[in-house]
């Protein structure tokens, strides 16, 4: 029961940084970003992971259970130069015993418009595809895909977003 009871307060704490990190959105000029009905359109970011926490449940070291918890990270363009103003954060539970982890991610724009995003990251630094889950603002209805590919040391991720044109998945 005590293990139960940690999970839940892990869960609601994460829920907890997630909602602060939707109020903390940057206030800065608004991205040029492609919206949910414009069409076929990519968008490349690159997340600074600069706020990360591991969070080891049960056995100690990797396992079933385990979380990893991030953000509020920011984002900045291709070129890796310019801050875009928008933040990502999320949560990521392990289903394996080599950490292989359930992602559920939230990117915030300057304008409070959102992505989400669900799928299987997987360990060893190769790149994951995560699922357009919803959206809000400029992206309400956002359908398509996201890989997120992270550098060697794990301090950035490249996101590369394709949205595709309503009723094409």
């Amino acid at each position: 029961m005590p293990r139960l009871s940690r999970l839940l307060a892990l869960v609601a704490l994460v829920a907890l940084i997630i909602t602060s990190g939707a109020r903390a959105a940057r206030t800065s000029a608004e991205m040029s970003t492609p919206t949910a009905g414009a069409g076929d359109a990519t968008l490349i970011l690159i997340e600074h992971a600069d706020l990360v926490s591991e969070i080891d449940l049960g056995e100690r070291g990797a396992s079933v259970g385990d979380m990893l918890v991030w953000g509020p990270d920011p984002l900045y363009d291709e070129a890796n130069v310019n801050d875009s103003g928008a933040t990502t954060q999320g949560s990521c539970i392990a289903f394996s015993a080599n950490a292989d982890c359930l992602a559920a991610e939230t990117i915030v724009f300057p304008d409070g418009s959102t992505l989400e995003f669900q799928g299987i990251e997987r360990v060893g630094g190769v790149p994951s595809a995560r699922t357009i889950v919803g959206g809000s603002g400029r992206y309400l209805g956002a359908i398509g895909t996201m890989t997120a590919s992270p550098s060697a040391d794990l301090t950035l991720w490249t996101k590369t977003i394709k949205i595709a044109p309503p009723g094409r998945p």
